[in-house]
């Protein structure tokens, strides 16, 4: 199977759940529906070119360009039929026979949202909820496969716990999944040498500028400049990651101790971004990615079928990843 498409399904579907109280359906029809991966990778040049130069954003304040680059709500296909299921659920959750679920759609709505800005808001948690959790799955995947010494102590790990009874629940839980680590440091591993998003989209100093400590010395930034970060050059430091930073290794996780460890889960977690604007579903991210590699890895056996072409992978500040063809063999039923 293809799975990177199966890991966007995947996602797709847990982030739906928890913004609608709805899944898309994804992986029981075994297809993108409403066409919304093919969407949003057509539109997610546009986006990141915007929230990279926001000097262009006067350019969609013409109706006839937003009118091209946007979804209006009432296509069949794409972001637009998304747009009008999230008009549709959310209309349903306010009147006099308004319907009551335990989603994120009701927490907005307990915190004063109101429901046109729930639409806009739904919309930000599928894209920014789906497209970099399926980039973790893949890639770590992908650097797993590529590493037999890693994959087989993994799975190890796994499979002891499993015998031991530390994970004897039918799904794994977030907490058991923290007696694991090696599984653990794989996963930061995945994470640090292959970052989900690559775009600086930058952040702009107050109008009367700031002091930062940088390095152990202060520096003023003055109003209005944009900062931002390069993410994967920050994430291949060797002053920070070690010499071999450009390589796997997710041992470097388990070597480090004390203020050293600190520095480096500090560092990656930049990843999530930080203060005010860090990732709202961070922790919903590592409950996810925890639990799918667990079972992964627990139930099947992962092998790429063309080595020399393991998939096709584009950058334009998030990834379009595709054609991650895998062979699969379930280690429950030898």
């Amino acid at each position: 199977m293809d799975l990177a498409r199966k890991a966007q399904f995947f996602t797709l579907d847990v982030i739906t759940k928890i913004a609608f109280g709805e899944a898309f359906g994804d992986l029981e029809h075994d297809e993108d529906m409403y066409n919304y991966i093919q969407s949003t990778e057509e539109m997610l040049d546009v986006i990141i070119f915007l929230g990279t130069i926001p000097a262009f954003n006067w350019l969609i304040s013409f109706d006839w360009v937003a009118k091209m680059a946007f979804p209006s709500g009432e296509e069949a296909t794409g972001v637009g039929r998304l747009i009008a299921i999230s008009q549709q659920l959310i209309g349903k959750r306010f009147g006099p026979k308004a319907a009551l679920r335990q989603d994120m759609i009701e927490s907005f709505i307990r915190h004063g949202v109101k429901e046109d800005e729930l639409v806009s808001e739904s919309l930000l948690q599928v894209l920014a909820g789906s497209d970099t959790s399926a980039t973790v799955i893949r890639a770590t995947m992908l650097y797993l496969i590529s590493h037999p010494s890693t994959y087989r102590k993994v799975q190890e790990e796994i499979d002891a716990a499993v015998r031991s009874g530390r994970a004897s629940s039918p799904v794994i839980r977030a907490s058991e999944v923290q007696e694991l680590p090696y599984l653990h440091a794989v996963i930061r591993e995945g994470m640090r040498i292959h970052p989900s998003v690559i775009g600086t989209i930058p952040k702009v100093v107050p109008p009367e500028g700031d002091t930062v400590e940088i390095d152990g010395k202060r520096v003023f930034l003055p109003g209005g400049t944009n900062v931002a970060y390069n993410a994967w050059g920050v994430h291949h430091r060797k002053d920070v990651f070690g010499e071999d930073a450009d390589a796997f290794r997710p041992e470097r996780w388990l070597e480090a101790k004390g203020e050293k460890l600190g520095y480096m889960e500090k560092t990656a977690d930049l990843a999530f971004g930080w203060g005010k604007y860090q990732c709202l579903g961070k922790n919903i991210a590592w409950m996810e990615i925890n639990k799918v590699f667990f079972e992964l890895l627990r139930s099947f056996d992962f092998a790429i079928v063309d080595p020399t072409k393991p998939w096709k992978s584009e950058c334009s500040g998030l990834w379009k990843q595709s054609e991650e063809w895998v062979e699969i063999t379930d280690r429950l039923a030898l």
